[in-house]
Order: C-alpha cells, then structure tokens, then sequence
C-alpha cells in the first residue's frame, strides 16, 4: 500500500476515534442531564400533588368556618386533625423543596420557597434577592 494512502488511513481512523470520544462524551451529559431533569419533574410533580392536597384541605376548612358562621356545630377536634394534615404536608413540601436545591441547577427562594435557577438573580416569584 502507497506510504500516502497509508497515511490518509491513518488520519481517518484517528478522526474516527476522536469523533467517537467526543460522542461518548456528549452522550454522557445529555444521559445525566435527562436523568437530573427527570429527577427534578418527580420532585416537582410531588410538590404539586402536596399543594393541590393542601387546597382541598383548605377548602374543607373554610367550609367548616363558614358553617360555624351560620351557628352549626363543627369539631374542634376535625379542624385540628386538618390543621395537622396541612402543617404535615407543609413540611414534606419544605423538604422536597431543600432536595431540589440541593440539585445543581436549582436553588431555593429564601423569601418564598420557590424553586429558582442557580443563575437568577431574583426570585421570578416573589422578586426577593436570592
């Protein structure tokens, strides 16, 4: 075989390997970019069903003032038993949000407790310095 074409072949399989690592390399990152992205929907999604549990909680606590309102008896020990249920779903909310920000790419409002880019600067929910 030609020296020349020796060469050229050479320089291909070289490329051909280099392309290769840079592929694996990409490959990598979106494999651990999706894996945290998919990290992050599922703590967010539990969030989300902790906020909508707390809304009908509160419902049904309004629902119970506005019958004290109209003079009928209601349990104190029902409202506490959902005050509980409220200041437990609070916590775990509290928490779930402390697991985000310990992700990379997430921080936590101090003012609000929203879930904020690590490169804002302001908080897009309440606009307090983060």
């Amino acid at each position: 075989m030609d020296a020349k074409v020796q060469s050229f072949l050479d320089k291909v399989k070289d490329l051909a390997e280099k392309t290769s690592d840079v592929a694996s390399c990409a490959a990598d990152a979106a494999r651990k970019k999706a894996t945290e992205l998919a990290g992050t929907t599922k703590i967010n999604l539990q969030i989300f069903d902790l906020n909508t549990e707390c809304d009908m909680l509160f419902k049904e606590m309004g629902r119970m003032v506005y019958a004290v309102h109209r003079g009928e008896d209601v349990s104190n020990e029902e409202m506490d038993q959902k005050l509980a249920a409220v200041d437990a779903k609070q916590e775990k909310i509290a928490a779930l949000r402390q697991s985000l920000a310990g992700m990379k790419s997430i921080v936590v409002c101090p003012h609000c407790g929203k879930a904020c880019g690590r490169e804002d600067a302001f908080c897009p929910g309440c606009g307090g310095a983060l």
